[in-house]
């Protein structure tokens, strides 16, 4: 079994596929744990399932260096165009090249069979405070499996973000969402995965309520986590940076900050940076790689 698989496990009965992306960022491991958390746990306690769960490393190599990416962010390239040339490509492939076309290559193989759905779930993290939330395409967000997980949910990023996994993926027939579980490296963002993962596993018919004592603490730990936040948000705007601009965001902002028109949320080369419009802060960025400043977000009526 290839390292990048953290591990399969297979019912005898059918039901959905669930495949878990963990570290698609290399620093973000939280998710790397928390599923090895919900992996060994089936196995030890001998819990039944439907269908069939796979957790995989996303980019391994940025993993081993603790960094977002070597070459470029592994979440912004998932393009048909993109894909179809490195799979034509007679050239040594460069670390992310190579990381994206093994997960291709695995999650096709164990996509094949009749299932009652297929669920792609993409473990994340943030740079900043209240972290906990769910990247979903618009029409999704009603299904059962975000609704068990009682994050807040944001629309329209991807008018912002092209070539993510979860894009990829949704196009293929998946259901296809980004679960961020809160600050990078924090105990917090690991418990709020292992919580997340069981339920929508309860959701999806993975595995029944009677299977795990526990379910309702991990339902009230995500309920309690999102006390006073947003339910639904959208996107409305992103402030694109480049390394060489020099981008500091000022101290402070969390996610879903209510912020004011002209009100300055960071600095580069050129000065001050004021938000265009009133709206929530989300997403500002507090690690020294990445290309999304910060986006403004609005609560959707």
């Amino acid at each position: 079994m290839s390292d990048r698989i953290l591990g399969i496990l297979k019912g005898e009965n059918p039901g959905p596929l669930v495949v878990f992306i963990a570290a698609l960022h290399g620093n973000e491991k939280h998710g790397i744990e928390a599923f090895n958390n919900i992996y060994n746990s089936i196995r030890e306690n001998q819990i039944a399932i439907n269908g069939k769960i796979i957790g995989l490393m996303g980019n391994m190599s940025a993993t081993e260096a603790n960094k977002r990416y070597l070459r470029y962010d592994l979440n912004r390239s998932w393009k048909p165009e993109y894909i179809d040339s490195l799979r034509n490509s007679i050239n040594p492939l460069h670390a992310e090249d190579a990381e994206m076309m093994e997960l291709l290559e695995i999650i096709e193989e164990h996509s094949q069979g009749d299932f009652k759905d297929k669920i792609m779930v993409d473990l994340h993290g943030t740079s900043s405070d209240y972290g906990n939330f769910l990247v979903v395409p618009e029409d999704e967000e009603f299904h059962a499996v975000i609704k068990s997980l009682h994050l807040p949910v944001v629309v329209d990023l991807d008018k912002y973000l092209e070539g993510t996994l979860l894009g990829y993926y949704h196009t293929k027939g998946f259901i296809s969402f980004a679960f961020e579980g809160g600050l990078i490296g924090s105990r917090e963002a690991v418990e709020l995965h292992v919580s997340g993962i069981w339920e929508l596993l309860e959701a999806a018919g993975v595995i029944t309520q009677h299977d795990h004592e526990d379910l309702d603490h991990y339902e009230n730990k995500l309920k309690n986590s999102s006390i006073n936040l947003p339910k639904v948000v959208k996107a409305f705007h992103r402030h694109w940076v480049e390394d060489e601009d020099e981008f500091v965001m000022k101290p402070g902002y969390r996610n879903f900050q209510r912020i004011t028109k002209g009100e300055e949320l960071a600095m580069d080369k050129k000065g001050p940076i004021y938000a265009p419009k009133e709206g929530m802060i989300f997403m500002p960025l507090y690690q020294n790689s990445g290309n999304d400043g910060f986006f403004l977000v609005e609560e959707r009526q």
